[in-house]
């Protein structure tokens, strides 16, 4: 490649963005790892430790919605997001310089020279055009419903007063509800947003990606597809007999993809015993 194309891996938390990442490194992708439980990149490299949080949260409270282009940021914010994500970028780049198995041979994914992955970079991703110029990106998709239903609050917490500048004033009339409600809100805001800001910028050379969607990469009837599309997005070299074999003689993957297969539709019962609920 004349010049290094990355790739961001991001999604709502709990997506499945962790299963994308074991099937990204059996096609041969180099990926920078924090954390071997998740196989997440932790940002710790930025504001002084506090990493992605403290970089996505100025961002949200001037935009407050995942469809922006980056110039549209006050210089204030621009000049720090560059900084922050400069300095991560500095830090990956040392790590994938060093690393054994690209000492060993290069990226077996010829489209991508390295990715990374993390839940809520999703929020950033005009930020990452910004200072790598060229980019992929995997958007993972599960159902909402799904999501709302998780243990995981994590971006609520974090992120929903940041996200909205009206407040909640609309949805009090979901009191009672609103810990299911607020979840599925942000992520049918967030990935829509996104979505629209994706078909917008995309020229497949300096910016493409991927919509993928949990459920069928996890479908045995759709998943050997979903697979070779995975691998021909970042230009793995295994051919597409090679590809459909992964979740077969992987038992890591085959286990994590199982996993995520009992996780799916529990928002069933729930909601059918609410219609208040499911309306909401």
């Amino acid at each position: 490649m004349s010049a290094a194309t990355r790739l961001l891996v991001g999604g709502s938390d709990g997506s499945g963005t962790r299963a994308v990442v074991m099937l990204l490194r059996q096609l041969g992708t180099h990926m920078v790892i924090d954390d071997t439980g998740n196989y997440d990149v932790h940002g710790r490299e930025m504001v002084g430790g506090k990493g992605w949080p403290d970089v996505v949260r100025p961002v949200l409270d001037e935009v407050h919605n995942a469809d922006y282009e980056f110039g549209s940021l006050s210089d204030g914010t621009k000049a720090f997001v560059r900084a922050e994500l400069g300095k991560m970028n500095a830090a990956h780049e040392g790590k994938m310089n060093f690393a054994y198995e690209r000492k060993k041979q290069p990226s077996a994914a010829g489209g991508v020279d390295y990715g990374i992955k993390a839940p809520v970079s999703m929020l950033l991703v005009p930020g990452f055009r910004e200072i790598w110029g060229q980019m992929r990106f995997i958007h993972v998709v599960r159902d909402g419903r799904d999501i709302a239903f998780s243990g995981n609050k994590s971006p609520v917490n974090k992120f929903y007063r940041n996200s909205y500048a009206d407040g909640e004033a609309q949805y009090q009339r979901w009191e009672g509800r609103l810990d299911k409600v607020r979840p599925m809100q942000l992520w049918s805001d967030w990935n829509a947003d996104l979505l629209d800001w994706e078909r917008r910028n995309a020229d497949g050379e300096t910016f493409d990606f991927l919509v993928l969607r949990l459920e069928d990469l996890l479908d045995p009837g759709t998943r050997c597809e979903q697979m070779a599309r995975v691998a021909d997005f970042v230009g793995s070299h295994k051919t597409k007999e090679e590809v459909c074999c992964l979740s077969r003689e992987d038992m890591g993957l085959q286990a994590s993809l199982f996993i995520r297969s009992t996780s799916l539709g529990k928002w069933r019962d729930p909601l059918s015993r609410d219609p208040e609920l499911s309306e909401a």
